[in-house]
Parts: C-alpha cells; sequence; structure tokens
C-alpha cells in the first residue's frame, strides 16, 4: 500500500472519530434540550413577534385587556391568565436568547410577575374544587403541567442571564413555585389525588431518557413551598421518580451511562439539589453496575468542587464564610449534605452516616425509598426518613439530622478590644479550624468556636498568654447549631 493510501486511511478514520465524537456530543445536548429548552408550542402559545421592549408592545396589551373583557367566570379568567403568562415567559425566553439588556429582563420578567400572582388571585375565587367540577379538574391538570414547564425553562434561563440579571431570575422562579402551590393545593386537596396528578404529568411531559432527574429537582424545589400537611404527597411523587430513574439507569448500555454523566455536567438548575439525588441515588440503587457507581461517585466529587468554585469567585455572597469542603472519598458509607444559614449561605459540607434497621429485624411487607427526609430517633441515630425508623421499631425524637457537639470558650476582653486584637484572636482560632466572634450585644465579648474537644484546652493555654483578655470559660459544648449574636 502505497504512502499516500496510508494517509488516506488515516485521515478517514480520524475523520469517522471526530464525527463520532461530535454526534455524541449532539446527542447529550438534544438530550439536555428536550428536559429544559421549553418552546413556545409546549405551552400551546405562538412565537412572539413583537416583545415587551418594542414601541409597539402596548398593542398586544391592549389586545389582552380586550380578551380579558370576554372571560366572566373566574376559572375562565384563570385559563386567560395562564396563557397570558405562558406567552410572558416566553417573551423573557426570546430576549435573554437576543442578550437584551438587564433593565430590559427585569421588566419583563416584573410583569411576568404580575400574571402569576393575577392567576392565584383569579383561581381563589373559584368555589369547587376538582373533585366537584371536571372543568376545573382539566384546568389543575393543564396547570400542573405547564407550570412545571414553566419552572424547568426558568431554570434553565437562570444559567444563560448575565450575573446582574441572575438574582432578578431566580427571585421570579421562587415566587412562581410558591403561586404554583398556592393554587394546585387550592383546587386539590387530597394527597393522595396531588401525587397521582404529579405522577401523571410528569410521566407523559415529553423528555430524554434522563428527564426523572429534572423531575426529581422540580419536586424537592416544591417540596420546600408547599406546607408540611402536604409534604407527604410530594415526597411519594419523589419515590416514583426516582424509582423510575434508578430503574432506568440500571438497565442502559454502559454507553448510555456514560451518557447520563454528560448530561449531568450540562443539566441546569440547582447544584445542591444534583447532589442530594446522586445521594439518593447512590444508596437507593444497591445493586447497580460498578461504572455507574463510579459515575455517581465522580458526579458528587465534581458537584463540590464546582460549588466551591462558585462561592469563591461569585459575587453573589460577598458575605457569606470561607468554607472547609469535605473529601468525597471519607464518605463513601455516608451522604454529604450541604444546609444553608439563616442569611441563605452555604454551610461546610458534611458527612451523615444514617443508621439502618437491623438484619434481624423482619421488613414487615414495607420497603422504604432513600429519599432524604431526615430524623433523629430517640436512640440518637440519624435516619434518612420516618420509613426507615419505623422499620427499625425506633421512635423518631424530632425531624432533622441528629445534633452533634462541639465545644467553645467564652471570654471576655480587658478593653474595647483593637483590630490587632481581634486579628489576633482571628489569628489563634484559625490555628485550629476555628473561628472567633464578637458579641452584638455584648462587645466585650467573645467566643471561640467551634472546636475539637481535644484541642481546647490548648485553645484556653494560649488564650491565657494574651493581656488583652480578662478572664475565658473552660470549654463548653452545645449542640451544633450557628451562634447567635455574633459578629465575625
Amino acid at each position: 500500500m502505497s504512502n499516500a493510501a496510508k494517509l488516506f486511511i488515516i485521515i478517514l478514520t480520524i475523520g469517522f472519530l471526530g464525527l463520532g465524537f461530535s454526534v455524541f456530543a449532539q446527542d447529550v445536548t438534544e438530550e439536555v434540550d428536550l428536559d429544559e429548552n421549553i418552546q413556545a408550542e409546549d405551552l400551546e402559545v405562538e412565537d412572539p413577534r413583537i416583545l415587551p421592549d418594542s414601541p409597539f408592545y402596548f398593542l398586544k396589551n391592549w389586545g389582552r385587556g380586550i380578551r380579558s373583557l370576554f372571560a366572566f367566570s373566574p376559572l375562565a379568567k384563570s385559563e386567560l391568565r395562564s396563557r397570558f403568562a405562558n406567552e410572558k415567559l416566553i417573551e423573557i425566553k426570546k430576549m435573554v436568547e437576543k442578550k437584551k439588556g438587564f433593565e430590559a429582563i427585569k421588566k419583563a420578567t416584573d410583569s411576568y410577575q404580575k400574571e402569576i400572582e393575577k392567576i392565584r388571585s383569579e383561581a381563589a375565587k373559584i368555589k369547587e374544587k376538582a373533585r366537584e367540577n371536571p372543568k376545573v379538574e382539566k384546568f389543575l391538570d393543564k396547570f400542573i403541567h405547564q407550570q412545571i414547564l414553566h419552572q424547568k425553562l426558568l431554570q434553565r434561563l437562570e444559567n444563560q442571564v448575565p450575573e446582574q440579571a441572575f438574582e432578578k431570575i431566580k427571585e421570579t422562579r421562587e415566587r412562581h413555585l410558591e403561586k404554583f402551590q398556592e393554587v394546585m393545593l387550592r383546587l386539590e386537596d387530597r394527597k393522595e389525588k396531588i401525587t397521582e396528578k404529579l405522577n401523571d404529568v410528569l410521566e407523559k411531559q415529553k423528555g430524554s431518557r434522563f428527564k426523572h432527574f429534572k423531575n426529581l429537582e422540580i419536586l424537592l424545589e416544591l417540596e420546600e413551598k408547599v406546607p408540611e400537611n402536604a409534604k407527604e404527597a410530594i415526597r411519594k411523587a419523589q419515590e416514583n421518580s426516582l424509582t423510575r430513574l434508578k430503574d432506568n439507569l440500571e438497565n442502559m448500555s454502559p454507553e448510555d451511562q456514560d451518557k447520563f454523566k454528560e448530561y449531568l455536567e450540562k443539566i441546569s438548575g440547582e447544584k445542591e439539589k444534583h447532589l442530594e439525588i446522586i445521594e439518593n441515588l447512590r444508596l437507593e440503587a444497591k445493586e447497580i453496575p460498578s461504572e455507574l457507581r463510579k459515575t455517581l461517585e465522580d458526579e458528587r466529587i465534581r458537584i463540590l468542587k464546582e460549588l466551591k468554585e462558585t462561592l469563591e469567585k461569585s459575587s453573589r455572597f460577598p458575605l457569606c464564610p470561607r468554607l472547609v469542603w469535605i473529601d468525597p472519598g471519607s464518605c463513601t458509607a455516608g451522604r454529604i449534605i450541604i444546609e444553608r444559614d439563616s442569611r441563605g449561605c452555604p454551610l461546610a459540607p458534611k458527612c451523615v452516616i444514617t443508621a439502618s434497621p437491623p438484619p434481624s429485624l423482619p421488613p414487615e411487607g414495607q420497603v422504604c425509598i432513600a429519599l432524604f427526609d431526615p430524623v433523629c430517633g430517640k436512640d440518637e441515630k440519624t435516619y434518612s426518613n420516618e420509613c426507615f425508623a419505623k422499620i427499625a421499631r425506633v421512635e423518631v425524637d424530632y425531624k432533622g439530622v441528629c445534633r452533634e457537639y462541639e465545644y467553645y470558650i467564652h471570654g471576655t476582653f480587658t478593653r474595647e478590644a483593637s483590630d490587632e486584637n481581634i486579628k489576633d484572636l482571628l489569628r489563634i482560632a484559625e490555628r485550629f479550624q476555628a473561628g472567633a466572634g464578637i458579641m452584638e450585644s455584648f462587645p466585650m465579648q467573645f467566643q471561640v468556636y467551634p472546636l475539637i474537644n481535644e484541642n481546647c484546652p490548648e485553645v484556653r493555654r494560649i488564650l491565657g498568654t494574651r493581656e488583652y483578655i480578662t478572664h475565658f470559660s473552660d470549654c463548653r459544648s452545645r449542640p451544633t447549631q450557628p451562634s447567635p449574636g455574633l459578629r465575625e
């Protein structure tokens, strides 16, 4: 074979490989688009030709006003307002795609928020429940379907707008979620029907092979907004989506499982929620293939790294403390969770190892899903949810992860502390991976916290060498929680 022929074969092979990689990337991008790139036809409206920043936009609003005059009942008005909200959301999407300025996007999102509020107001006037009127039920089914699509699109827009507009889109999405759940629970008060409707809508919605991952994220956020008496209904829908996602992944080919990894890297949304879903999958899918388990382990590492970089670089968290990040490899037997303080700042990730029922206990015909809604048992062990505690025959003491105890030292300055005194105190604390704070209500007093018990004696010894401190306590313990009234 001539050198020219060999060269031709090499070039042809590289071309096919490049084409293969390109098709693979395009394939995953299409999967992501199926789950979050909501189009006008998905919301049963037309592509907008006039956008809110057009001088002729008033004509569109004038037309909407005319149509509103012919909607007489609260149900008819709710249906019409829902259509207007669909139109306005697609308008925002087009403005983001055209890279319109912040003020134009803000004005459009304000108008969209007002429309969502009008839906809530009109729906509150509907006298009948879904079970009492087929027309109300039909409206509710369509409303749930479309509002879930709204959430998916708003999440996507958060990732596409400049940082200046991020908070506005995020605020819009949060408010939309609140109004969505209010209308849903106003028209349907049967828990089992709420679960049934959510399951039915999510199953029928178009989407990729991985769509239940995005569905789970929406359901987790919805759970945070609904009142306590409705949370069980949302959790049951989560159980269904988690089971379907797990079954789909376990039955996929190794090639499709590889695509799932890239899907996770490309999909929009809250990274903390993604981490929670991955942890649920890890603990729920005991028999998953080794390659898929490795994918889940790799993803928790990637998400933690992205969260850390976001906190360090983003101006959205200027007042949040720097965090000590956990090594995911040290938490293979548990799950990593990230909580937030009252300011919305992420707290340091921690590893929670949940208790399991002893093998000797019979399952009592009940199977628990590894959704994380932790409870602390009377045995002072954390269980993933009430179901696991019940199977273990342990009474729940309180909701949440069992409190651990941290140690701290309380002290008093000899006189009002100077900046140098405070810096020195902070340096002492940092040597032991702790913090220090000045009491807001008693500025002459301070705390060093949280401390490992073994470190406390050494910290006390060092504090005793400082002339600016007149008194300090022994090491004290308390349940882990943010220290009230402290200024770092």
